[in-house]
């Protein structure tokens, strides 16, 4: 899979005449997207893509917040006391993060296939009157 990373940011990359990092970057948003769809909570992804191995891991986070502030977003937020249980120095606006299982690339896919053949089928179908 990792591979198939690579070659696809390199292709777009060329194709769209944009940074290779650009591209990385809307890969990763778009994975991490994707990734929100699986949680029934309206819930905060990070998903990083190794830029020389293709290897990419997704991160569910939760935002450290004061204790006095309360939780505004329970889904995205973490009490500082709470946070500080599992990792000591953790300062208010720091990020607690968790693995979870990524998005396989396929999926990510074959949406944006779906979406340019939408929108494809719309400028043909405009284009007829």
């Amino acid at each position: 899979m990792s591979r198939e990373v690579l070659m696809l940011a390199d292709a777009l990359a060329r194709e769209k005449n944009v940074d290779r990092d650009i591209v990385f970057e809307a890969l990763e948003m778009a994975l991490a997207s994707a990734s929100k769809k699986r949680f029934d909570e309206d819930v905060d992804m990070r998903v990083s893509i190794d830029r020389d191995s293709g290897e990419y891991e997704t991160f569910r986070r939760w935002l450290v917040v004061p204790d006095e502030a309360g939780l505004q977003e329970p889904d995205r937020e973490i009490l500082s006391f709470e946070a500080k249980e599992q990792i000591s120095d953790i300062e208010v606006g720091d990020y607690i993060e968790e693995v979870v299982e990524s998005v396989p690339l396929v999926v990510l896919a074959h949406k944006l296939l779906s979406k340019s053949f939408c929108s494809a089928s719309v400028t043909l179908n405009v284009n007829k009157f």
